[in-house]
């Protein structure tokens, strides 16, 4: 049995331990993408009866929308602190290995569970370690989510997988957020979002032009979103079309609220739009399979391109995206 495989018969048991409630805190990345998969956690473990609070600045604006959350804005206290403060801490790695200088310290605090998405290095001496809470074990609770890229899943799968193997627990579904946000669906409204933090993760804007002008000729009504410090220049590159941009999570939120569908590159949007329910197309220059495409439902297609090569060190991709098929499918999917 490997290390990260549920011991099985153990099971009942621990799922026992969540009555009377465990106060457990979730510190996670704070990205957008990551917030939404750290929610997906915090969730399943409110399932198990967990009183779960989430530190988040991102959030904060939209703590209507998750009830069932206990939302705070990211705290600079030192980590002991808040190991003092709740039974159980659940932090995302790199916001203290990389962030904050990595102390010993953080290595004697039993009821600390470090998690990432992929990999926590090995000097970390944090890799694969157990939880104790109440008296009760919780094996290999310190590990990276995804634990094989190549095996298909989504970051979401990896999340239910996650909790299934440390905590014994089964996945339950997130609840629709349709009952916390403005919802009036446009039919014709398609959202893009055309940037992300990283430039090479993102297509090419003149792309998203001749994209947009497809579904306009289709009779689509097209938006962009982006942040307010790219706001300036994302509607300089896109003379004619309608640009938006929002000062918290919770207004994107209801405005997303509206739409028929979101085009994004691998980006927090994408993710957001999936958790909300809507469909998604996503434009990666990585595997139609890829860990990061949003997994919230079923809804989601991958734009990938047919084929890449490396020049020069750096990956050309963005020429051999079929950009067509959005539409083609956007268009197949009318009744």
């Amino acid at each position: 049995m490997s290390s990260h495989e549920p011991v099985r018969e153990e099971t009942e048991e621990r799922a026992s331990y969540w009555t009377p409630a465990i106060d457990v805190a979730i510190i996670p990345h704070p990205a957008l993408g990551d917030t939404t998969i750290y929610l997906r956690l915090g969730w399943l473990l409110y399932c198990a009866g967990a009183r779960v609070t989430f530190y988040s600045r991102t959030l904060l604006a939209a703590k209507e929308c998750f009830q069932w959350l206990i939302i705070k804005p990211e705290s600079s206290e030192p980590l002991e602190n808040l190991a003092a403060r709740h039974e159980m801490v659940i932090a995302c790695f790199e916001n203290y290995y990389y962030k904050e200088g990595w102390s010993p310290a953080y290595c004697k605090l039993s009821n600390v569970a470090f998690v990432t998405a992929k990999k926590i290095p090995a000097d970390a001496a944090v890799a694969g370690r157990d939880v104790m809470v109440r008296g009760m074990t919780f094996p290999c609770a310190s590990r990276a989510f995804c634990l094989d890229t190549g095996a298909g899943k989504t970051m979401v799968d990896w999340i239910d997988c996650y909790v299934r193997e440390v905590f014994g627990l089964e996945p339950d579904t997130l609840p629709t957020l349709a009952s916390s946000v403005t919802v009036n669906r446009d039919s014709q409204l398609i959202v893009i979002f055309p940037t992300t933090p990283q430039p090479k993760k993102n297509y090419w804007m003149m792309g998203f032009r001749f994209l947009a002008f497809q579904l306009k000729r289709a009779g689509r009504r097209v938006e962009f979103v982006c942040t307010p410090q790219e706001y300036a220049n994302v509607a300089a590159d896109l003379p004619g079309y309608s640009v938006k941009s929002f000062p918290n999570i919770k207004e994107l939120m209801d405005y997303l609220g509206r739409a028929q569908a979101v085009i994004s590159n691998d980006s927090g949007g994408g993710h957001l739009a999936s958790m909300m329910g809507l469909p998604t197309y996503t434009i990666t220059r990585r595997t139609g399979s890829f860990v990061w495409r949003p997994g919230f439902n079923a809804h989601n297609l991958v734009i990938h391109p047919w084929f890449r090569f490396k020049w020069m060190g750096k990956y050309i991709w963005r020429p051999f995206i079929p950009i067509w098929r959005i539409s083609s499918h956007l268009s197949s999917k009318e009744p």
